[in-house]
């Protein structure tokens, strides 16, 4: 024999090459067969929708809140509609502003005599409005007896409550009393024989709410029970 050694090969027996050729072949076929399948699936599947997307909100400061609602003012209340009348004593109040007090100045008194009976003696204080302007009395005034120097004797002035206070109104002119009442009898260690007190010759007469006095003649005698008198109010 030479040098090479002659392989015979067998006959029916395909050959290395051959057999890899073919197992190649075969493998490439089965993957397109596969990703022909893979894609034919992924069609019939639908597809999922996309996720939908939160708006992204804008941070904000929170809202300040709402300011107070504003007082109805007078205009609005004027135009909602007329005012409700007014009660009588707002009246009153507003008459006594509107109408000044009649002051010392303004005023003259006299004094006129009423029923006398069983020791017991009546008068009415009289004051006039003898200014130009209408004013108002109220209330009751003052007392005090006076000799004839104008010098005080005891008095005992008090209040009697029938009739009480009443707002008076006086033009120019008009006039307003109060009813006084005393005695003449002698109260306890006082003489009998002689004047019960010294005889006054006048008195000095406070208006209500004034300070100022204006003075009157007494013509009635002595005051017994050391001065004692009581005055109602000015009706």
């Amino acid at each position: 024999m030479d040098e090479f050694t002659v392989i015979r090969r067998r006959p029916g027996r395909p050959g290395l090459r051959a057999v890899q050729a073919t197992g190649a072949v075969l493998a490439g076929l089965l993957l397109a067969s596969c990703g022909r399948a893979t894609d034919d699936l992924a069609a019939q599947v639908p597809a999922a929708p996309p996720a939908p997307q939160q708006a992204e909100q804008p941070a904000t400061a929170p809202e300040p809140p709402p300011p107070p609602a504003p007082a109805p003012s007078t205009e609005d209340s004027e135009a909602s509609g007329p005012a409700p009348e007014q009660s009588e004593v707002q009246q009153d109040e507003l008459q006594q502003a509107e109408v000044q007090r009649c002051h010392t100045s303004m005023l003259s008194g006299i004094l006129q005599p009423g029923n006398p009976g069983a020791g017991q003696r009546h008068a009415d204080l009289v004051l006039r409005n003898d200014s130009g302007e209408t004013c108002t009395l109220y209330g009751y005034g003052g007392l005090q007896l006076v000799d004839a120097e104008g010098r005080p004797l005891p008095t005992d002035f008090t209040r009697n409550a029938n009739p009480g206070p009443t707002l008076i109104e006086l033009a120019p002119g008009d006039a307003a009393a109060a009813t006084l009442h005393w005695s003449v009898v002698p109260h306890g260690d006082e003489p009998v024989t002689e004047p019960c007190a010294p005889t006054p010759a006048g008195a000095e007469v406070i208006p209500p709410d004034e300070t100022d006095p204006l003075p009157v003649e007494w013509p009635f005698g002595p005051v017994c029970g050391q001065g004692s008198v009581d005055g109602t109010a000015y009706h």
